[in-house]
C-alpha cells in the first residue's frame, strides 16, 4: 500500500533531524579530533624542545639499524653536517660517524656485535679525531610483548672528566718520579759526608792541616749541593702548591742578563770559559723578574756545567711576532737525542756530571719550564752531540 504524502514528509523529516544529529556529532569528533591533534602537536614539539635541550645526545633506531629519531645534541657531539643528517638514507651518517671516531675498525666492530646480539647492552668510550671523548651507552627497547624494536644510543661527553684522570695520573707519575729523583740525589751527598766525617772521627789527629783543610772543603761543597737541592725542591713544592704567585713587570733584558752574568764569574773563571750576552736594542719585556732571573740561572749553569775549559757561552734576546725569544748556546758535549726529548719531564736519575764532574740536583729544567709555562711561553733545546747544546724560551708581549 503506497504511502500518503504526509507520511512520506514525516519520513523525510524524520531522516533530516537523524542526519542533523549525525553531523552535529561529526563535527563534535572532528572537533575533538582537532583538539587531541593540537595537543598532540604541542606535546611532540615540547618533546623535541625537551630532546634538542638535553645535554646528552641520543639515537633510536629500528631493529634494522635505521635510524628512526636522534637530537640536536647528538649531530652537535658527531659534528655531523645538516644536509648528512637531513639524508633520508642513513649511509652517509655512518660513513661520518665511522669516520670521526680515532678506531673507525672498533666502531664497526661494536656494531656488528650488537647486529648479532640483538637484546643485548652496550657500554663503551669512544675518542674522536678532534679529542672529544664520549660515553657511549646502548639499549633495546623490548616491548611487553617480547619483541624487540630497536635500539637507543646515548652519548655523554665525558672529554674534561678524562683530562682530569690524565692529570692525576701523570700528577702520581711525576710524584713518584719526584720522590725517586730527591731520594738519588740525596743519597749521594750524605754517603759522602758520612764518608768524610767517619775519616775525621776516626784520623783527625793524625791528618796533617792540609789534608783536614781539603776535607773541610769537600764537606762544604757537599753542604753547598744539598743546599742547592733543598733550595730547589722547596721552589719545586711552592711551584706546585701555587704559593708562588706570577708579578709581571717591565723589566730592561739588557740589564737582566748583566746582572745574571756577574753571578756565575767565579765559574766562568775557573773554567776559562767566555761568556757573551747580547739583546735587541732597548728590549724591554714584561715578565715575572724574579722567574726570569731564575731561568737565566739555571740555563747559564747548565752551560757552563757541560762546557769543557776554554769554552764559549752566548746569550741573545731578540723580538718578532710579539714573541721575545732568549736562547742561550754552549760549544759543549752536547746532550743525545734520546736524554733531548725528556729534558723538560721528570727523568729518574737524568742529572749528568758536568766536564769537571759539576753535580746538580736534576730539577733546574723542571723548574725553568714551569716559570716559562707561568708567562705563557715555551722552553725547548736544540743540541749535536760534540758540538753543543742551544736551549730556548719564548715570552709572549703581554698587555
Amino acid at each position: 500500500m503506497d504511502k500518503t504524502k504526509a507520511e512520506l514528509n514525516a519520513e523525510l523529516i524524520e531522516l533530516k533531524q537523524k542526519y542533523l544529529a549525525l553531523d552535529a556529532k561529526h563535527n563534535e569528533e572532528i572537533s575533538g579530533f582537532k583538539k587531541d591533534e593540537e595537543e598532540l602537536r604541542l606535546k611532540i614539539m615540547f618533546l623535541e624542545g625537551i630532546a634538542n635541550s638535553a645535554i646528552d645526545g641520543f639515537l633510536v633506531v629500528n631493529p634494522h639499524g635505521q635510524k628512526i629519531l636522534q637530537n640536536q645534541q647528538t649531530i652537535n657531539l658527531w659534528k655531523i653536517p645538516r644536509e648528512v643528517a637531513d639524508e633520508p638514507s642513513d649511509m652517509k651518517q655512518v660513513d661520518h660517524v665511522m669516520h670521526m671516531t680515532v678506531n673507525p675498525q672498533q666502531f664497526l666492530a661494536e656494531v656488528d656485535y650488537l647486529r648479532e646480539h640483538p637484546n643485548d647492552k652496550s657500554r663503551d668510550e669512544v675518542e674522536l679525531i678532534d679529542g672529544t671523548v664520549l660515553d657511549r651507552y646502548s639499549s633495546a627497547v623490548i616491548g611487553s610483548d617480547g619483541v624487540n624494536y630497536g635500539r637507543i644510543w646515548t652519548f655523554h661527553e665525558v672529554t674534561e672528566r678524562k683530562n682530569f684522570e690524565k692529570q692525576l695520573i701523570q700528577l702520581n707519575t711525576d710524584k713518584d718520579r719526584f720522590i725517586s729523583i730527591l731520594a738519588h740525589d740525596l743519597r749521594s751527598p750524605f754517603n759522602s759526608l758520612l764518608g768524610i766525617t767517619d775519616l775525621l772521627k776516626t784520623e783527625l789527629r793524625s791528618y796533617p792541616i792540609e789534608k783536614i783543610e781539603e776535607m773541610v772543603e769537600m764537606i762544604y761543597n757537599v753542604v753547598a749541593r744539598t743546599y742547592e737541592l733543598l733550595e730547589d725542591t722547596l721552589l719545586w713544592a711552592s711551584i706546585q702548591s701555587k704559593k708562588i704567585t706570577f708579578n709581571p713587570s717591565i723589566a730592561n733584558m739588557n740589564e737582566v742578563m748583566s746582572e745574571v752574568v756577574k753571578i756565575f764569574e767565579p765559574n766562568t773563571n775557573a773554567k776559562k770559559i767566555s761568556i757573551r750576552y747580547t739583546s735587541d736594542n732597548g728590549l724591554y719585556i714584561k715578565t715575572d723578574v724574579y722567574m726570569l732571573k731564575a731561568i737565566l740561572r739555571n740555563l747559564i749553569s747548565n752551560a757552563i756545567k757541560f762546557t769543557k775549559v776554554g769554552g764559549k757561552i752566548e746569550i741573545s734576546a731578540i723580538h718578532t711576532n710579539s714573541l721575545s725569544t732568549i736562547n742561550v748556546s754552549d760549544n759543549g758535549v752536547g746532550i743525545e737525542q734520546g736524554l733531548l726529548e725528556k729534558l723538560f719531564s721528570f727523568t729518574p736519575n737524568k742529572s749528568r756530571k758536568g766536564t769537571t764532574e759539576e753535580t746538580g740536583t736534576g730539577l733546574g729544567l723542571l723548574l725553568c719550564k714551569e716559570f716559562v709555562d707561568k708567562h705563557g711561553g715555551k722552553i725547548w733545546a736544540d743540541s749535536i752531540v760534540g758540538k753543543g747544546t742551544t736551549v730556548s724560551f719564548s715570552i709572549p708581549d703581554r698587555e
